[in-house]
């Protein structure tokens, strides 16, 4: 559990999965982006309004490759481009320690984007151009800390999702 909290605390999950006034990880942030309104999902182990039907590989199949439990396609305002690069102990404790917490029923307003990216379909060929699911590998010429240091950038905290410029297909 503490190696869980540990991974939510590094990704920041709450930020992204809290509303103003929410409870934590409820979800219902609205995301404002250039293709319309996101609203982040409920992580909570709900079973009607979150994720409490998950199972472990519908999880880490959503954070590796932005493939939902119920098989549409997720958008990269959730950063699995970067979340594919946690590896598995990592993966699995955040999953558990998710599934830990209390479960709280919260709908959260649905997202509506302009055409064409209403489309979610559409967002398979997004990945094909844009999405590498390879895991973090170590530079071998680096130190161990360095390397922690690029794996919690470039995966868990997932620095480059915000702070990266995004060409017209975001």
């Amino acid at each position: 559990m503490e190696r869980g909290r540990q991974a939510a605390a590094a990704g920041d999950c709450a930020v992204c999965h809290t509303a103003p006034g929410g409870v934590v990880n409820a979800g219902g942030l609205a995301l404002e982006t250039p293709f319309g309104v996101i609203y982040s999902t409920n992580l909570t182990p709900d079973e009607e309004t979150g994720i409490g039907r998950w199972s472990y590989a519908a999880f880490a199949r959503a954070m590796r490759h932005g493939i939902s439990r119920d098989g549409r396609h997720l958008y990269p305002a959730f950063p699995y481009t970067a979340f594919a690069k946690i590896d598995e102990a990592d993966m699995q404790a955040l999953y558990a320690y998710l599934m830990a917490q209390p479960a709280v029923r919260n709908v959260v307003p649905q997202t509506r984007l302009a055409f064409p990216y209403a489309i979610r379909p559409i967002m398979a060929g997004w990945n094909a151009l844009f999405h590498d699911p390879s895991p973090f590998v170590p530079d071998p010429a680096r130190s161990a800390a360095w390397n922690r240091g690029a794996y919690l950038v470039e995966g868990l905290g997932h620095c480059g999702a915000c702070h990266t410029p995004r060409n017209a297909l975001g």
